[in-house]
C-alpha cells in the first residue's frame, strides 16, 4: 500500500528584525481594529491632508493623534521596543523615530486622498519654533496650492491595503534613522508632510557704523555690517572711538602743525578712523595758539554741521606723543617718544582763572634713546648710530606746559630745553656725559628742540552729534525644500498573500536605511570640497561667505586638510611600544586641529551666544573607516582630547571613507533632540511617507507591488570641518620600521 506524503514549503526562517516587524504590525493592527472610530474615519486623513484650515475637524484630528500615541507606545512596549536613545541604544526608537511614524499613520487614514494632495499632516504635529534668544528657528514652508502633488488614482482599491497606516507607521518609525556614522553628523529631524520643506532662520544682531549715502548712486552694500558674536573673536568691531580728536591738515592750517617740508619735518599721515573714514593729520606745533576743536573737524563731522558752541572737550587730556628733532639743515632727523603713559602726562583742573580750563605740568627725564629708536617713519636713523651699534641706552629730560580750555578748544603748549639725563653702557654702566664716549654721545643732542606733538582728547558729544556704533536685529531665512527622492520597489504576484509583507517592508526599510546613510556620506564630502574652496579664498575684509548653513552669520568658517603619512613620523624602537606609539599619532594630529580650528573659527562664542551664557560643553564628531578608528581611542584615556571636549568616534564601511578622518562639532544630550541645531554639523530632513500596496499593470502582466518613495535632505548648519588621509598605516602597525641612526666616529683628545 503506497501512500503520498505531502511537504509544506514553509519558505526561508524570517530573521530577528523581520519576526519583530511581524509582531509589531500584527499587535498595532489589532489595536487600531480594536479601537476604530477615528482611524476608520476618511474625513480625518482629508482634513490633515487639506491645504486650507482645518476648522472643525482640527479637534477630531486630535484625538485621532492621541490614540495613536497611545497605542504606538503600548506596542512599543509590549515587544520591549522603548524609546532609546540612538547613541545609547541604536536599535531602539527615538522621539524623531516616532514622529515619522505618528505622521504616516495620520496620513494613511486616507489613502487615496494622500496619493491625490501629496503626504501632508496635521498642524498639531509640527515642531514648535524655539523662542530662545538668536537661536535658530525651525520654521515649516508651507505647500501653496498646486505645490506637490501627485498622481490621482481615482478607482483606487483599499482592499489590498487594509493594513496601509501600520505598514506606512512601521516603515516610517523604523527607516527615519541613519547608521551611527551618517546620524553622528546629520541627526534626523522630522518634517511634517504638509510642508514641501523647511526653513531655518536666525536671529542676528549686526554692529555698524554709522552710513551716509553717496549722492551719485553708488550702492550701500550691507553698512559693514558684522555680527556682534564675532567680536567675541575679533574685538576691532566693537572697537569705537569716534569721539575722539585728531586734527585734520588743512589748506590754510599749516601753522599749526609742524611743517611738512625744511629741516625737522614731519610729512603728514592719512589715518583711518573708527568709523572707516581717512583723514591727514600731523603733529601739532608747540607755541602755536589754535582751536582744537576747530581743526578735529572730519568730512565726515561737517555733513553734521559746523561744530558750534555746544560742542566741547571732554577733561580727560593726556599728551599722548613728544616729537624731538636733531641736528640742523639737510642732515636733521625727528624721532617719536610715546608719553601717555608715563606719569604727569594728563590735564588737570586749573587751581585758579577759568575752571573749564585744563593744565599740563609735564616733566620727565625717562625718554629713552636706544637700539631700537627710529626716525619717525620708521627709518634708521644716521645721527643715531654710534648709540645704535654700540649699544648704549641714553636717558633724556623735558619739562612741557600748557592749556586747554574744554569750551573753547583753544589750545597753547610749550617745551622746556632737552637736557641728557645719563647714558649707560651695554653692561648697565653710567657713562661720565664730561669726558671721553659719554662727552661724545652727550654732544649728539646739543641743540636738539622738541617740535611738536600729539594730543589724546575727545569730544563730549553732549549734543548727541554723532550716535557711534549702531546695532540693529534682524532674522536672515534659509528655505530647504525636501525632494521626492526615487521610488522603491518590491513586486511579487497577485496570488501571494499577505505572508511575506514583513519580510518585503522590512528589505524596504533596509533599503532606505542604506540609501539614506549614503546620501549622508555624500554630503559631508560635498561639504568638504565646498568649504576647501572658500575657506582658501576668505575676503580679507570680514564678509559673510555665502556658504553652507546659516551659522556661517555666528563662526568663521573652517577648513583644512592634511596627510598623515604614518610610516614616515612614527618613532618606536621596540615593537611593543609600536601601537601606542601609532595611536600617539593620529590623536596628536587631531588634537591639534580641533583646538585650532576651535579657536579659529570662534565656536565658544557662537555657542555661549545662543546659549544665553556658557554654552554646554562641545562634542568633537570624528567619522572614520574601522581601520582608523582602532587607533583613535588612546588606550586608558577615555578623553582622547583631554577634559575640555567631549569625543564621540564612528566609523563607516563606505569606501568613500577609507582612509579618511572626518572631524567637526556638534551638541547631544541638550533637548534639541528632532530640532535643527545650528551648532551641530547638519541634519537630515525627513518627510514620511506611504508604504503602500498596489495592483498595477505593467508590460502586459499584473502584479501587486509594495512601494515606497523616500523623501529626505541632508543640510550642513556649521562650516566647521578637518580632513585627514592617512597613508601607510598598515605598513606602520606591522612592518619593520627603518630609523636612520647617524654614525659617530669619536675623536682622539
Amino acid at each position: 500500500m503506497s501512500s503520498l506524503t505531502l511537504f509544506k514549503n514553509k519558505g526561508p526562517k524570517k530573521s530577528t528584525a523581520e519576526t519583530q516587524l511581524d509582531q509589531f504590525t500584527q499587535r498595532m493592527g489589532d489595536r487600531i481594529a480594536a479601537a476604530g472610530g477615528h482611524f476608520t474615519d476618511p474625513s480625518i486623513g482629508q482634513s490633515a491632508m487639506a491645504l486650507e484650515s482645518f476648522g472643525g475637524a482640527e479637534v477630531a484630528l486630535q484625538g485621532t493623534l492621541d490614540e495613536l500615541n497611545t497605542a504606538l507606545e503600548s506596542v512599543l512596549l509590549e515587544l520591549e521596543m522603548p524609546q532609546f536613545d540612538v547613541k545609547e541604544a541604536p536599535h531602539g526608537i527615538n522621539k524623531v523615530q516616532l514622529a515619522a511614524a505618528q505622521a504616516a499613520g495620520i496620513m494613511a487614514t486616507n489613502v487615496p486622498a494622500a496619493l491625490k494632495a501629496g503626504s501632508y499632516a496635521a498642524e498639531s504635529m509640527r515642531i514648535p519654533a524655539s523662542d530662545e534668544f538668536n537661536v535658530t528657528k525651525f520654521m515649516p514652508v508651507f505647500a501653496p496650492d498646486g505645490v506637490n502633488k501627485r498622481l490621482a488614482l481615482e478607482a483606487y482599491d483599499e482592499k489590498d491595503n487594509k493594513n496601509a497606516m501600520v505598514y506606512s507607521v512601521a516603515y516610517n518609525m523604523q527607516a527615519a534613522k541613519q547608521d551611527a556614522f551618517a546620524e553622528m553628523f546629520f541627526p534626523t529631524i522630522v518634517v511634517t508632510p504638509d510642508q514641501v520643506g523647511f526653513t531655518m532662520s536666525i536671529r542676528l544682531i549686526n554692529v555698524y557704523n554709522e552710513v551716509r549715502r553717496d549722492i551719485n548712486g553708488k550702492p550701500s552694500g550691507n553698512f559693514g555690517k558684522r555680527n556682534i558674536v564675532q567680536a567675541v573673536i575679533d574685538p576691532t568691531i566693537l572697537r569705537n572711538d569716534t569721539t575722539r580728536i585728531y586734527p585734520v591738515v588743512r589748506p590754510g592750517a599749516e601753522l599749526n602743525f609742524v611743517p611738512a617740508t625744511g629741516p625737522g619735518a614731519v610729512v603728514p599721515r592719512s589715518i583711518t578712523l573708527d568709523d572707516g573714514q581717512v583723514i591727514t593729520t600731523a603733529p601739532l606745533a608747540f607755541d602755536q595758539t589754535f582751536s582744537l576743536l576747530g581743526l578735529s573737524q572730519t568730512d565726515a563731522l561737517l555733513q553734521t554741521g559746523i561744530l558750534d558752541s555746544t560742542d566741547a572737550i571732554d577733561t580727560a587730556i593726556g599728551l599722548d606723543k613728544l616729537y624731538l628733532q636733531l641736528g640742523t639743515g639737510s642732515t636733521a632727523e625727528v624721532i617719536r617718544f610715546d608719553t601717555r603713559r608715563l606719569p604727569l602726562a594728563t590735564f588737570n583742573y586749573a587751581p585758579q582763572g577759568n575752571y573749564r580750563t585744563m593744565l599740563l605740568n609735564f616733566t620727565t627725564q625717562s625718554l629713552l634713546v636706544g637700539t631700537n629708536t627710529t626716525k619717525v617713519d620708521g627709518s634708521a636713523s644716521t645721527l643715531l648710530q654710534p648709540i645704535i651699534t654700540g649699544g648704549y641706552q641714553v636717558r633724556l629730560g623735558v619739562m612741557v606746559s600748557g592749556q586747554v580750555n574744554c569750551e573753547l578748544g583753544d589750545t597753547t603748549l610749550m617745551a622746556s630745553k632737552l637736557t641728557v639725563v645719563s647714558i649707560r653702557n651695554p653692561d648697565g654702566e653710567a657713562l661720565d656725559l664730561t669726558t671721553g664716549t659719554g662727552q661724545t654721545l652727550a654732544a649728539i643732542f646739543a641743540g636738539a628742540i622738541m617740535t611738536g606733538f600729539d594730543l589724546e582728547a575727545r569730544r563730549t558729544n553732549s549734543n548727541r552729534r554723532e550716535r557711534g556704533q549702531l546695532l540693529d536685529t534682524t532674522f536672515y531665512n534659509q528655505v530647504y525644500a525636501v525632494p521626492l527622492r526615487a521610488p522603491i520597489t518590491i513586486p511579487r504576484p497577485l496570488t501571494t498573500g499577505d505572508a511575506n509583507d514583513s519580510s518585503d517592508l522590512s528589505a524596504l526599510i533596509t533599503a532606505t536605511h542604506v540609501r539614506t546613510t549614503n546620501a549622508a556620506i555624500d554630503e559631508l564630502i560635498n561639504a568638504a570640497n565646498v568649504l576647501e574652496g572658500y575657506v582658501n579664498n576668505l575676503d580679507p575684509l570680514g564678509t559673510v561667505p555665502d556658504v553652507l548653513g546659516v551659522t556661517r552669520f555666528l563662526v568663521q568658517p573652517f577648513f583644512e586638510r592634511k596627510t598623515i603619512d604614518v610610516a614616515a613620523v612614527i618613532n618606536s624602537l621596540k615593537s611593543s611600544d609600536r601601537p601606542m606609539d601609532l595611536s600617539a599619532v593620529i590623536v596628536g594630529y587631531i588634537r591639534d586641529v580641533v583646538y585650532r580650528m576651535y579657536t579659529a573659527s570662534g565656536y565658544k562664542a557662537a555657542a555661549d551666544a545662543l546659549a544665553g551664557g556658557i554654552g554646554p560643553v562641545p562634542t568633537v564628531i570624528i567619522g572614520t573607516d574601522p581601520t582608523i578608528a582602532r587607533w583613535i581611542n588612546v588606550e586608558g584615556d577615555l578623553r582622547t582630547l583631554g577634559g575640555s571636549f567631549n569625543v564621540r568616534i564612528e566609523s563607516t564601511l563606505n569606501q568613500n571613507v577609507a582612509g579618511q578622518i572626518y572631524i567637526s562639532f556638534g551638541e547631544f544630550g541638550t533637548g534639541k533632540e528632532g530640532v535643527p541645531n545650528p551648532m551641530h554639523f547638519g541634519n537630515m530632513a525627513w518627510k514620511p511617507e506611504l508604504a503602500l500596496v498596489l495592483p498595477l499593470h505593467r508590460n502586459g502582466a499584473n502584479s501587486k507591488e509594495l512601494t515606497v518613495q523616500p523623501s529626505f535632505l541632508h543640510v550642513v548648519n556649521l562650516p566647521i570641518l578637518a580632513v585627514f588621509d592617512v597613508i601607510n598605516l598598515s605598513a606602520a602597525a606591522t612592518d619593520k620600521i627603518a630609523i636612520d641612526f647617524d654614525n659617530v666616529t669619536p675623536t682622539t683628545p
